[in-house]
């Protein structure tokens, strides 16, 4: 069997080994960093029914990066990221479910309503 190139095996470890928001979390400050959060979020929020986002949440969301200076390329970016994180999430919670504790709960109740307001800092 040939070997894999040293990038598409990091790519693989990623999305076999870890947490699908923790493949582009190293790159937290950028767009698609922050935009990789926001899908983490939504979708775990979603699972733990701990409260969704609006319609124009994400829209709103590319509207922030944009205020703060994102170019269209990073904002394709962030789309990207958002998109495949929150499918790959959504898959992998109906395949291997996680459950919720009360206390995460809570605290994905409370992002979510900051997210809802406009909010997408990080906390």
């Amino acid at each position: 069997m040939p070997a894999l190139p040293a990038g598409r095996a990091t790519t693989l470890a990623c999305l076999l080994l870890l947490p699908l928001g923790a493949c582009v979390s190293q790159h937290a400050d950028s767009s698609a960093g922050r935009a990789s959060a926001l899908a983490t979020t939504v979708s775990r929020a979603a699972a733990c029914k701990a409260g969704s986002p609006q319609r124009g949440t994400f829209d709103n969301f590319l509207a922030a990066e944009k205020a703060h200076g994102a170019s269209d390329d990073q904002l394709a970016a962030a789309r990207s990221a958002y998109v495949s994180i929150s499918e790959a999430e959504t898959v992998n919670q109906s395949v291997r479910p996680q459950r919720c504790t009360a206390e995460e709960r809570a605290e994905l109740k409370a992002r979510m309503a900051a997210i809802r307001a406009g909010t997408f800092d990080t906390p």
